[in-house]
This record gives C-alpha cells, structure tokens and sequence, in this order.
C-alpha cells in the first residue's frame, strides 16, 4: 500500500461491514497482503452494526480507513459512504465475508488495463477447498429467463444455455481467461471512478441484492462490457449474515427492483408473476425439481419450508425496493 492524503491512488477497496465482527479479520488479513505492492487504499465502512465489528476493525487494520456510521441504509448506501472519501481511479468494493488472493488485487488491475472498455471487473470465486465456484458472474436477467424460472426449468435444468439462461458458463481452466459478464457480482467488482460517477453509483434505493446486476445494466447501456478475469481469485462463502428465508425475500425483492427497472412495462408485469408462479411451483414441488448439480450453479438447496414462506411474503417483494 502507497499514497498519501493529498494524491490520488490504483484503486481504493471498500468493504461494508454490518456485525461482521466473525470473520472480517479475516478479510482483512487477506486483504493487507493483496495491498502490498499496490498504489491503494483500504477504506472499512461500518453500517452501525451496534456490536463490535469497528473494535476489531481498528484492531486487525490500523492501516485501514475505518468510517463508522450512525445508521445502516443497506449495501449500496455503504458503498457510497466509502466512495465519498475514495481517492482511488477505481473503486473495487468487497464483501466482509470475502478472502482474496494475494495476487487477486494486481490481477484485476491488470485486466482493467487491458480492457479499458469494461468499465467493471470482477474476478474468479472458489469455495475453501480451491475448487471454483460459479457465483462470479450471472447472464443478463430477460422476461425468458424469468419464464424459465417461473416454469421450473432453470431448477430442472441447471446450468443449460436455454433453460437457465442466467446461470453462469463454466469457466475454461485457462488461468489468464478474461470473458464478457452480463452481471458481475457485487462480492467483488471493482469499477473506474469515472463510470461510478458517470453513472451515479449503485441505486441507494436498493437496500441489499440486486445493486450489481442493476449497476452491470446500466454499464451496459452507456456502452461498457463488464468482464471477469480468472486471475483475480478470492474466497466467497456467502449469507454468512442472513438466514435463509430472509435472505430470500431480499434476493428476490432485488430480482423484481431490476425487472422493474430494465425490463419494458409489459414485460417487466409478466416478469413479475413468472416469479411468484416459480415461487409457489417450488414451494409444493421443490424436492421432485431439484436435478443433480444444482449447487454447482451456485444455487444451495432451498428447503420447501423457505420457498412456502417466501410465496407468504410475495406481497413485500414483488415491489422490489421501493
């Protein structure tokens, strides 16, 4: 890590953390060996977890910025936090449950560099074992993908270019792959300042899930083409701070924000039911849809019990943020 108050940086990492006490030492201690060498800044903002996440912060990172806030607007309200006191060319956000790699900083430098049309890029996810995990990327939402969902074949058909249409491609064990991503996850996207501002940032109307794919959109249309390297590799368990049937309700509450943001009005309103009619579909016959290799999509099995409370809290959702 370089740089001093008074110039800019490479890049500024932002990680939003909300009683993230458990693990995000560890994020950090990772983080601090990715930094070394690079011209960056780590900047921790805290969502006033009302724990104590910022203790241990201060503790494990003194060489961190820590911004420790008196309310919690959600994800994307974070980022922005971070983003206001930045002095990075690119703004690379992380999650607080995340491990990168020691390289993983370096390399996705060096791809923004080589794709300057990107705009966005992220890197290559792998469980704690190494083995990759496919949740770096998803396809670009459209009303078929939502059909699919709705009519249970992305669930009985995991992982196919037709009927699960979002699900991400198998990467091709090239080391050096760089490849187009419609959404680049928001575990790990890092982003040119001036886009971030170009752009407005994440949509600070989107508590928690969705703030990616929306972002990704947007990028898109103003004639950027996100990409992800498989050289900038980082541990990603994921929900380690929500159950599962909120979890739920905010991941699809994100679905239906960016349906009804990108999708045209007729379009968006049938979007909309395909999701509850996929809802309700799983939750009376989730166990006879599931296919063999349905994790390996990046989607954990959803008991029954979640998918029929999920269908009960259909009228909080289906709004998406409002």
């Amino acid at each position: 890590m370089t740089g001093t108050a008074e110039r800019p940086v490479d890049v500024s990492v932002i990680v939003v953390t909300y009683r993230s006490a458990a693990y995000i030492g560890a994020c950090l201690a990772a983080l601090e060996k990715a930094l070394d060498g690079v011209d960056g800044e780590a900047i921790i903002v805290d969502n006033a977890s009302g724990d104590d996440t910022v203790e241990v912060v201060r503790k494990a990172a003194p060489w961190a910025r820590v911004v420790a806030r008196d309310a919690n607007d959600g994800f994307g309200g974070g980022c922005h936090a971070g983003a206001e006191v930045a002095r990075g060319r690119r703004l690379l956000f992380l999650n607080p449950d995340a491990q990168v790699a020691a390289d993983c900083v370096a390399a996705l430098l060096d791809a923004a560099a080589r794709h300057p049309r990107a705009g966005i890029v992220g890197g290559r996810t792998v469980d704690e074992a190494g083995v990759t995990d496919p949740r770096s990327w998803w396809g670009r939402p459209t009303l078929w993908s939502a059909f699919c969902f709705g009519a249970g074949l992305s669930t009985a058909f995991p992982g196919h270019r037709i009927f699960d249409p979002e699900s991400p491609r198998p990467w091709s064990g090239d080391p050096r792959e760089v490849r187009e991503a419609p959404v680049v996850t928001g575990a790990l996207l890092m982003i040119e300042r001036g886009l971030w501002d170009r752009l407005g940032g994440f949509d600070r109307s989107i508590f928690m899930y969705g703030e990616d794919a929306d972002l990704c959109l947007r990028a898109a249309r103003a004639g950027y083409r996100p990409v992800v390297t498989a050289e900038a590799v980082y541990v990603h368990p994921g929900g380690m701070s929500s159950t599962s049937l909120r979890k739920l309700v905010m991941l699809f509450t994100g679905k239906a924000t960016v349906a009804r943001t990108h999708l045209p009005p007729v379009a968006r309103t049938l979007a909309i039911g395909f999701f509850q009619a996929g809802v309700l579909l799983r939750a009376v016959l989730g166990r006879f849809l599931s296919a063999p290799g349905a994790g390996r999509q990046g989607r954990p099995a959803v008991p029954a019990q979640d998918w029929r409370g999920l269908w009960r809290a259909r009228s909080q959702w289906r709004r998406g943020w409002a």
